[in-house]
């Protein structure tokens, strides 16, 4: 399609970086995308530059998700959470990159991040389309494998360490920047709202027998999703927020899973980093998988942050004590129930039937949900049964 869909200020962009990048002659093509479900807030384009340099042809291809106006939403600010991933983005993912290279980390051990343009502001977050590279999203509604699980809970570890290097390295930037990140959301009206919306959908998924047992319960432990997200009186960091399947891209090589990178940063924030690492495997794996694997990844992800800071000479054990780690992930492993009410219904929203979570009342929202999201719903509500949360 010709570059007139794009907004101006976009296209003004797309030619800025044209001229950066050494074009002499070029030609923009883009295209409005259509999201595939899970991930609604933002407009998305993917755009070409194609052309001649002074070296001869070359061509870029970018992605863009860019703000909607006059959105509806009131659970959280949209131009807020763009702000934030703006600087995730242009701030502090460069921070990380350069933490990397000073302490001489093998380029198949960093944390992995994706290429961001110069013009990555805070209403068009613009970045190299890994699309075009050979990522893939894989798909929401199926459960994860153990080798991705595997990579992406390493990657996350990595994550979570960098943000301690940075405290221990740039104490001032990190006391400013991130310290002071607050999770994003406004937990008035509309959020209960919305909670109490896909609370009782939820709910009905389960047999009547133990829907009438737990489902008291259940909703005094989603009336703590408040309480967790503002908890910052233990260990910290900053956090992704929202370190799920549709926000992280892998690609394969011949059939064998190679690479996962992290995208999408707008519920990023200062807070307990074990919920990122639940909020991973609760939305994405089923009770045969937790059965078989959760014991041993939540090792792998505290072996992989200890491993990581050990490039930059950090003993884990001051950080983040091994003790204090297992206090805490039993104390916030609810946190995976909490979700599977209210985000997980997401997850399985019928391709046909994507909820317009920024021109929609949340507390009214209806969308079809996948029949799979029975069987994950009561296997998440017999394991903590059987944990004893319920």
């Amino acid at each position: 399609m010709a570059v007139e869909i794009l907004p101006p200020e976009l296209k003004e962009w797309m030619e800025s970086i044209a001229t950066r990048e050494g074009f002499v002659s070029y030609e923009i093509t883009s295209k409005k995308l259509t999201p595939s479900g899970g991930g609604f807030m933002g407009i998305l384009y993917e755009i070409d530059i194609k052309g001649e340099t002074a070296e001869g042809a070359k061509e870029l291809n970018i992605f863009v998700k860019n703000m909607p106006e006059n959105e509806q939403m009131k659970i959280y600010s949209v131009a807020g959470v763009f702000e934030r991933e703006a600087i995730i983005y242009t701030e502090v993912l460069k921070i990380f990159a350069k933490l990397q290279e000073e302490a001489n980390i093998p380029l198949n051990d960093r944390f992995q991040i994706v290429k961001t343009f110069e013009e990555c502001n805070k209403k068009s977050i613009i970045l190299e389309h890994l699309g075009k590279r050979g990522f893939i999203v894989y798909n929401r509604m199926e459960g994860v494998s153990l080798d991705y699980a595997k990579l992406c809970v390493q990657e996350l570890a990595k994550f979570h360490a960098l943000s301690m290097v940075l405290k221990e390295k740039r104490p001032e930037y990190f006391n400013d920047k991130i310290a002071t990140m607050k999770q994003p959301f406004n937990f008035e009206e509309d959020w209960h709202g919305y909670v109490r919306n896909m609370y009782n959908y939820s709910i009905n998924c389960l047999e009547p027998d133990v829907k009438e047992k737990v489902g008291q319960k259940i909703l005094e432990k989603v009336d703590d999703y408040p309480k967790y997200m503002n908890d910052m009186s233990g260990v910290c960091t900053l956090c992704h927020g929202d370190y799920k399947l549709n926000n992280i891209m892998a690609k394969e090589v011949e059939g064998q899973l190679k690479e996962v990178i992290t995208i999408d940063f707008q519920i990023s924030h200062y807070g307990c980093p074990i919920l990122d690492f639940l909020y991973f495997i609760f939305n994405g794996t089923d009770q045969e998988f937790r059965n078989n694997h959760l014991s041993d990844l939540k090792n792998l992800y505290y072996d992989a942050i200890k491993t990581f800071l050990e490039y930059f000479e950090l003993d884990i054990e001051k950080l983040f004590s091994r003790a204090e780690f297992e206090k805490v992930y039993k104390e916030k492993l609810d946190f995976g129930l909490i979700i599977n009410v209210f985000y997980v219904p997401f997850l399985f929203a019928a391709e046909d039937d994507a909820p317009d979570v920024a021109n929609e009342t949340l507390s009214t929202l209806s969308f079809k949900v996948d029949d799979r999201f029975t069987k994950r719903f009561r296997g998440i509500v017999d394991d903590f049964i059987k944990w004893g949360y319920l």
